[in-house]
C-alpha cells in the first residue's frame, strides 16, 4: 500500500505577514474605535486619521479603513504615511497590483522609509513574486538593519524559495525577540524538517508547542515529523492532539489513518479515513487509500466504490484505476480490471506491475496473444523476476509455442533454480514433443526440490499416471 503521502496538506500556514497591533480583544478596538471617530468631530489631524485607519484594519474592516485612507490622501495629498496606509488596505483587500502602485508613490516622497519598503516586499511576496520581495526586505535592512519584523519576513521568504539553510540564519536571529520566539521555533521546525534534519526539527516544534500549545498545525507538522522517523505510535499521538483542538482539520485524519496502516492497524486506518471525508468529501487520497486498506482487508466491492469516488475527483491518479482494476479482478470481472488496468497505462506506462496485472487479466479472458505480450513487457523490465517468466511461458504453451515457451521456463529457472514448478513444465512440453530423456531430467529435478510431489511409478507402466500428475498441476 504505498500511496500514503504524508505532504496531503503539509505546508506552514504563517505566510508572509504584518507585524499585529496587539492582543487587545474585540470589544476594546471598537471602544477605542468609537472614540477615535469622535474626536475626528474636533480634528482632521493626520494622526489621528492613521489610528482611524489602524482600528479599522485591526477589526479586520477594510473597506471603511479604506474610506479613511482616502481622506487622509485627500487632506494630505503629500503625506508619504497615507499613501503606505492605503497600500497595506488594498494588500488586504487583495488588490495586489494597485497596493504595489500606493507603496511607490509612498516611495517617491520619502525613499528612505524602511516600513514601506517592508510593506511592498509583503505584497510581492503575496503575488508569488518572492525574489521581488527579498530585494525590497534587503533594501528595507539597509535602512534598519535590526528591525527584527523584517528579518523575520526575509526568513519567510527564503522558505519560500527554499533556501531554508538562510532562513535558519534569519529565525536564529529573530528566536532571541519575545514578539517572535514562538513563530521563530515553528519556522525553525518547518526548516529542519525540509532539510531532513528530523530529530532537531521535533526539538524546535517542542519548543514552540511548550510557548504555543494550542496551536493546531503545529501538532499535526510534529505529527509528521515522527511519522518520518518511524515513530508512529507517537505521531498518532500528536495528530490527535491536532484532532482535539480543531476536530475538522482532516489532513490530521488522513494522516493519523496512514501512521495506523504502518502499524497494520487497518480497521484504526479505515475509521480515520472515514473521519477525514466526512470533514472534505473532495478528500481523493483518503477515499484512495479507504479502497487500499479494503483490498488488505479483502472487502473487494467496498474498494471498488472508493477508488471509484476517488477517480471522480481526480480521473488522472494512475494508482486508483489500478487498485480499482485490482478489485475487479479478484471478483472476477476481468473485463472492467482489464479497462482499468489499461487507463492507468495510459497515464504511467513504464509501470512494470500494471503490466503484469493487464497480462493476468487478458489470461483471465483467454487473450493469449495479448498476454504474451504484456507478459514479455514486464520481462523487459524485469529480467530478473522469474514469476513472469513463469507466467509468460504459460501463456506461450497455451498457444503451443513450445520453443519459446521452453525458453522461457529457463530463464525463469536462472532466475530461480529451487523453484520446482518450471522443471515440471519444461517436463510437460519435452514429453508432449516425444523427448522422453530430457522430461524424466526435468521431472526428477521438479521432485528433488518438491519430494513431497514424488510418487511410487514404472515409467514403463505409469505414464498415463505420469501424464495426469504434468497436465493437472495448478
Amino acid at each position: 500500500m504505498d500511496f500514503f503521502d504524508d505532504d496531503i496538506e503539509y505546508d506552514n500556514e504563517d505566510e508572509i505577514h504584518r507585524k499585529e497591533n496587539s492582543g487587545t480583544n474585540s470589544d476594546e478596538k471598537k471602544k477605542k474605535l468609537s472614540e477615535l471617530l469622535k474626536m475626528l468631530i474636533i480634528s482632521r489631524d493626520p494622526e489621528l486619521l492613521e489610528e482611524i485607519i489602524d482600528s479599522y484594519y485591526d477589526c479586520g474592516d477594510y473597506d471603511n479603513a479604506l474610506i479613511y485612507a482616502n481622506l487622509l490622501l485627500e487632506k494630505y495629498p503629500y503625506h508619504n504615511e497615507g499613501y503606505l496606509k492605503k497600500g497595506i488596505v488594498l494588500d488586504a483587500l487583495k488588490e495586489y497590483e494597485l497596493a504595489l502602485k500606493f507603496f511607490n508613490k509612498g516611495l517617491l516622497l520619502n525613499s528612505s522609509d524602511p516600513e514601506i519598503y517592508l510593506n511592498k516586499a509583503l505584497t510581492l511576496g503575496n503575488l508569488k513574486r518572492f525574489d521581488d520581495s527579498l530585494v525590497c526586505l534587503n533594501k528595507a535592512l539597509n535602512l534598519d538593519s535590526s528591525n527584527t519584523e523584517i528579518i523575520f519576513n526575509k526568513g519567510l521568504v527564503f522558505e519560500k524559495l527554499e533556501r531554508f539553510e538562510e532562513a535558519i540564519e534569519c529565525f536564529n536571529i529573530t528566536v532571541k525577540d519575545k514578539f517572535y520566539e514562538k513563530d521563530s521555533y515553528y519556522e525553525l521546525g518547518y526548516c529542519f524538517d525540509f532539510l531532513d534534519m528530523l530529530g532537531i526539527s521535533l526539538v524546535y516544534y517542542d519548543r514552540h508547542l511548550e510557548i504555543s500549545p494550542d496551536n493546531y498545525t503545529a501538532w499535526y507538522n510534529r505529527g509528521i515529523v515522527l511519522n518520518r522517523l518511524g515513530r508512529y505510535l507517537k505521531a498518532i499521538e500528536s495528530y490527535q492532539y491536532c484532532l482535539s483542538i480543531k476536530e475538522n482539520f482532516y489532513p490530521a485524519w488522513y494522516n493519523c489513518g496512514n501512521a495506523y496502516t504502518s502499524l497494520g492497524r487497518l480497521l484504526r486506518a479505515y475509521k480515520c479515513f472515514k473521519e477525514a471525508i466526512k470533514y472534505n468529501k473532495k478528500d481523493n487520497f483518503s477515499l484512495h487509500n479507504l479502497g487500499n486498506v479494503c483490498i488488505e482487508l479483502s472487502r473487494f466491492t467496498e474498494a471498488i466504490e472508493y477508488f471509484s469516488g476517488a477517480l471522480e475527483i481526480d480521473g488522472s491518479n494512475y494508482e486508483s484505476f489500478y487498485g480499482r482494476g485490482t478489485c475487479y479482478y479478484n471478483n472476477g470481472m476481468f473485463k472492467e480490471a482489464l479497462k482499468d488496468f489499461d487507463s492507468a497505462l495510459k497515464l504511467f506506462e513504464s509501470h512494470s506491475e500494471l503490466w503484469y496485472s493487464k497480462a493476468d487479466a487478458e489470461f483471465s479472458l483467454g487473450k493469449f496473444d495479448e498476454a504474451i505480450d504484456s507478459y514479455k513487457k514486464v520481462t523487459e523490465f524485469e529480467p530478473a523476476n522469474y514469476l513472469v517468466w513463469y507466467d509468460y511461458g504459460i501463456a506461450l504453451l497455451e498457444k503451443k509455442k513450445y520453443g519459446e515457451a521452453l525458453r522461457a521456463f529457463s530463464e525463469s529457472v536462472k532466475n530461480n533454480p529451487e523453484w520446482a514448478e518450471p522443471y515440471y513444465e519444461k517436463a510437460k512440453i519435452y514429453f508432449i514433443k516425444g523427448e522422453i530423456e530430457e522430461g524424466l531430467i526435468m521431472l526428477e529435478q521438479g521432485f528433488r526440490l518438491n519430494p513431497s510431489d514424488r510418487f511410487q511409478f514404472d515409467f514403463n507402466k505409469d505414464w498415463e499416471k505420469v501424464i495426469d500428475f504434468l497436465m493437472n498441476r495448478e
